[in-house]
């Protein structure tokens, strides 16, 4: 955007001198380089009025995540989640139960991923990264964890499920995936310590956009189970 404004300048001064475009120009586009962008405030002006499609164009594609409405409502058809009269959502006690005595896994792999997802045993690529866990295929992301902790309770989830619903290996990845984080995102207590589960809400300041992330975690385990990205 920078880069277009720096050439309509030049394009603008051209009938009056072709020396002073040129100068124009160069000078311009030096800023750009050095500096990221030619008008004042840009970063700020673009987290302030660009939409999200519009800064996707520039390659500043936003994090979302949605909420998975149609999960939670299978969900709560199927009474594995129970909704209070404030409206928010929990576990069903005998659901949770069953959650908690799976054998936890011995550490995050491919396999445990693709076990997960009811994949065969060479679809995807298992990546690590800070703490966060991805299967992509052929570069494009398949599933994703936060952390080790949320694996533990995917397969946990799966293994209930898995075992309580015929045609469950039969569901696509992604439908899996969105199923098992709606039943991660109402733990209230940690499936791995049993201690109680927080909310806490970060924002990360970006040169384009100021991302806000909310957090399920354990504090005890210090590891989140689920990251929404607004």
């Amino acid at each position: 955007m920078n880069v277009a404004l720096s050439a309509l300048v030049a394009v603008v001064l051209i009938p009056l001198s072709g020396v002073a475009a040129v100068v124009a120009l160069t000078g311009a586009l030096a800023t750009v380089y050095f500096r990221g962008y030619l008008v004042p405030g840009t970063p700020e002006l673009t987290k302030r009025y660009l939409p999200s499609r519009l800064l996707a164009w520039f390659g500043k594609q936003p994090l979302t995540v949605s909420r998975e409405e149609s999960t939670d409502a299978w969900l709560l058809s199927q009474g594995l989640l129970r909704e209070s009269s404030d409206g928010d959502f929990a576990l069903d006690p005998e659901f949770k139960a069953s959650l908690a005595a799976v054998d936890p896994p011995q550490s995050p792999s491919a396999s445990l991923a693709r076990d997960i997802l009811e994949l065969p045993p060479t679809d995807g690529s298992f990546t690590s990264q800070q703490g966060r866990y991805t299967l992509s295929d052929d570069g494009d992301p398949i599933a994703a964890w936060p952390s080790s902790l949320a694996l533990d309770a995917d397969l946990r989830a799966k293994a209930v499920l898995s075992e309580r619903y015929t045609g469950w290996n039969e569901r696509p990845p992604d439908e899996i995936a969105a199923l098992l984080r709606s039943v991660r995102a109402t733990v209230d207590r940690c499936l791995r310590c049993d201690e109680p589960t927080e909310y806490e809400q970060v924002t990360h300041e970006t040169c384009c956009a100021s991302v806000t992330v909310e957090r399920l975690t354990c504090p005890q385990c210090d590891e989140p189970l689920v990251e929404l990205r607004r």
